[in-house]
C-alpha cells in the first residue's frame, strides 16, 4: 500500500524506511515572489502567507511545508525593532536588552505582535490541506533568540558575565517552550527549532548553553504528540552529534555538513537527517538538470531511512521556480530533464560574469591600514552573517579611516566567482587583509581587536 505523502515524512522522522524520499522545500519568502508581492507585504498578511504556500505546495510537488519562515517574530514581539526588506526575511535592526531589563520584557502571549498571525497560517494550512501534506512550524531557537534580545554582547557575556547569560537563555527556553506549544495546538505536524547560531560556537559551549535550552520545547512538543527537529546553518559538523543528543526526531542542516558522516551517527540514535540541496550554487543559479542531479546526490547519500530531501536553508526570494519544479516532478514523477534545458548551467553563467565590474576585485593593502572582507549568504537574511557583520561594526570606529571593509554575498554570480577565487569554503567568515582569519565563527570584541591590531602592526613593518 503506498504511503500518504505526509506520512512519508512522519516515517522519515521516526526513522522507518520509506518506499520514497519525501521532499520538503524551505520554501520561505520565495512564496511571496509566487504570488506577485514583496517579502514584507507577505510575511504582513497572514492571508498572503496561506496563499503563498499553498501555491508552492501544489507547485513544487511538495510532501510537508513550512507555514512561516521568519525566525525574528519572537524578537519582534518582545520588543526589538526590525529592518524589513522586500526579498529577505527582516533582520533585528535593534537589541532590547540594550536597554531593558529581561524583567521589564512584555509577558509573551499567542496575540503578541505577528504570533497572532503566525499561528492563525498554520491553523489555515492545517485546515486547507494538512490532510495530505505536513505542516512545519518554525521557532527562533534559544540561543540565536538570546543573540536577537541581547545582540553580539551576548557572545562576550558567556565568558565574561556567564550568569547574566545564563538568565537571557533561561528566558529564551521558556519563549521556546511556549511557541512549541501553540504550534502544536494550532496543528503543526512538525515543530523546527532553528537555532542557526549554534553553528558559531564550540561543543563545550553547545553542551553548556544549548543543550539544557532546547530541552523544554522538546520536551512539549514530544508531550503534546508531536514531531521536532532541530534546525542549524554553516559549517555545524563539531556539534552534529550534540544535535542529536537532545533528542529530537530529526536535525537539518545546509550544505556545508556531510550528510553521509551525518547519517553514520545518526543510527546511533534514531535521529533523523534533513537537508542539503546547494542553495545558491545549484537551486539559485543552477539549471533544472544541475539541481536534479544535486537531488540525486542527496538522496544516495541520505538513502532510504531516517532522510528527508530539502534545502540547506530558506530559499532566496528568486530561486527560479522552473528549478524547484524540476526536483518535485523527479522526486515525486521520476521525471528526470534532459541535459539540454535551454537554460544557462552554472559554469556557464559564472563565466560570463565579470566580478571586478561589480565591485568584487581585489584590494590593495597599504601600510597602517586595515581591509575586512566579510563573506556572507546576505546578512540582512541569515542570522549568523548579521552578527558577525555586527562584530565588525562594534569596534570599527576605533580605527577611523583605517579600516575599510566590504560585504561579499554569495547570493549574486560576482559573490560566487569571489568565493572561489579566495578559497573561502564556509559560511559567514571574515578575512582581514587578504588572510582568512574567522572562519565560521563570530568573535568577540576582543578577539576581534586583537587581530586587527596585529594586522595593523604587520602592515606598518612591511613599510
Amino acid at each position: 500500500m503506498n504511503t500518504s505523502r505526509k506520512d512519508l515524512v512522519f516515517k522519515a522522522l521516526r526513522f522507518e524506511e520509506v518506499e520514497r524520499v519525501p521532499w520538503v522545500p524551505f520554501t520561505g519568502v520565495h512564496c511571496a515572489k509566487l504570488i506577485g508581492v514583496d517579502a514584507e507585504t507577505y510575511l504582513r498578511s497572514p492571508q498572503n502567507i496561506v496563499e503563498g504556500v499553498k501555491v508552492a505546495a501544489e507547485r513544487y510537488f511538495a510532501d510537508g511545508v513550512c507555514s512561516v519562515f521568519d525566525l525574528q517574530i519572537e524578537a519582534e514581539a518582545l520588543g526589538c525593532a526590525l529592518k524589513w526588506s522586500k526579498n529577505n526575511p527582516p533582520a533585528v535592526a535593534t537589541h532590547i536588552l540594550d536597554y531593558k531589563d529581561i524583567t521589564e520584557l512584555p509577558e509573551l502571549t499567542p496575540d503578541l505582535g505577528r504570533i497572532r498571525d503566525a499561528l492563525y497560517a498554520t491553523k489555515t494550512l492545517k485546515e486547507d490541506i494538512g490532510e495530505h501534506t505536513a505542516i512545519f512550524a518554525l521557532i527562533c531557537g534559544p540561543f540565536t533568540l538570546a543573540l536577537h534580545l541581547a545582540g553580539a554582547k551576548f557572545l562576550t557575556d558567556m565568558i565574561e558575565e556567564p550568569a547574566r547569560a545564563d538568565e537571557v537563555l533561561k528566558f529564551c527556553a521558556d519563549v521556546a517552550r511556549k511557541m512549541s506549544r501553540w504550534y502544536v495546538e494550532a496543528g503543526a505536524d512538525v515543530v523546527a527549532l532553528v537555532d542557526p547560531m549554534t553553528s558559531q560556537i564550540s561543543p563545550r559551549h553547545f553542551k553548556k548553553y544549548v543543550m539544557n535550552t532546547v530541552e523544554p520545547a522538546i520536551s512539549e512538543v514530544k508531550k503534546l504528540g508531536g514531531l521536532v527537529t532541530l534546525f542549524c546553518c554553516g559549517d555545524a559538523t563539531k556539534n552534529i552529534e550534540l544535535m542529536m543528543q537532545c533528542k529530537p526526531d530529526g536535525i537539518a542542516f545546509d550544505e556545508q555538513v556531510s550528510i553521509s558522516v551525518s547519517k553514520e551517527i545518526a543510527k546511533k540514535y534514531n535521529v533523523a537527517v534533513e537537508g542539503n540541496l546547494h542553495l545558491t550554487t545549484t537551486l539559485l543559479f543552477g539549471n533544472p538538470y544541475e539541481c536534479v542531479e544535486d537531488a540525486k546526490h542527496c538522496i544516495d547519500e541520505g538513502g532510504y531511512t531516517g532522510y528527508i530531501l530539502s534545502p540547506g536553508c530558506d530559499l532566496p526570494f528568486d530561486t527560479p521556480e522552473y528549478n524547484l519544479e524540476a526536483i518535485g516532478r523527479y522526486v515525486v514523477l521520476g521525471e528526470t530533464p534532459s541535459l539540454n534545458t535551454g537554460f544557462m548551467s552554472l559554469d556557464e553563467a559564472l563565466a560570463n560574469c565579470d566580478a571586478s565590474s561589480e565591485g568584487f576585485d581585489d584590494v590593495e593593502i597599504k601600510p597602517g591600514e586595515i581591509f575586512v572582507e566579510i563573506v556572507t549568504l546576505d546578512s540582512e537574511g541569515c542570522a549568523p552573517c548579521q552578527y558577525m557583520m555586527e562584530s565588525l561594526h562594534r569596534v570599527k570606529d576605533n580605527y577611523g579611516d583605517k579600516l575599510t571593509y566590504r560585504e561579499t554575498l554569495i547570493k549574486s554570480l560576482a559573490g560566487i566567482k569571489r568565493v572561489g577565487q579566495i578559497g573561502v569554503k564556509n559560511l559567514p567568515s571574515m578575512l582581514i587583509n587578504n588572510e582568512l582569519v574567522f572562519d565560521n565563527i563570530v568573535p568577540t570584541d576582543e578577539d576581534l581587536i586583537k587581530e586587527l591590531n596585529k594586522r595593523i602592526s604587520l602592515s606598518v613593518k612591511i613599510k
